[in-house]
């Protein structure tokens, strides 16, 4: 039997729940709030994506988030953002001005 895979919008919302973020579905994104902060989660691309939200995650593949990380610097968006890039060993957070940084 192969491996099952599990969608990447379900990792992000458990990578979220795991940082201790209320999390609930928004439509294909999902709504993460934790105290003061609201953070709109997707994975779609930065074109598609909703406007709405001061704060933007866009969650990726490994294979894909560093160029993500590099569009969204190049395309100055309107929005505080992130890139959470995912592997099978786990995930790092990309940020507008840094490098990679471990997750915690």
């Amino acid at each position: 039997m192969g491996a099952v895979s599990t969608p990447l919008i379900d990792r992000a919302g458990d990578i979220f729940r795991d940082l201790g973020y209320e999390v609930e579905p928004d439509g294909d994104e999902l709504r993460a709030t934790r105290k003061w902060r609201v953070v709109q989660v997707t994975t779609a691309e930065p074109d598609d994506a909703r406007e709405d939200g001061r704060l933007r995650c866009f969650v990726a593949r490994s294979d894909r988030a560093k160029r993500l990380q590099e569009e969204l610097r190049s395309a100055t968006p309107p929005y505080d953002w992130a890139v959470v890039s995912v592997g099978d060993e786990g995930y790092e957070v990309l940020h507008p001005d840094a490098d990679v940084l471990p997750a915690p």
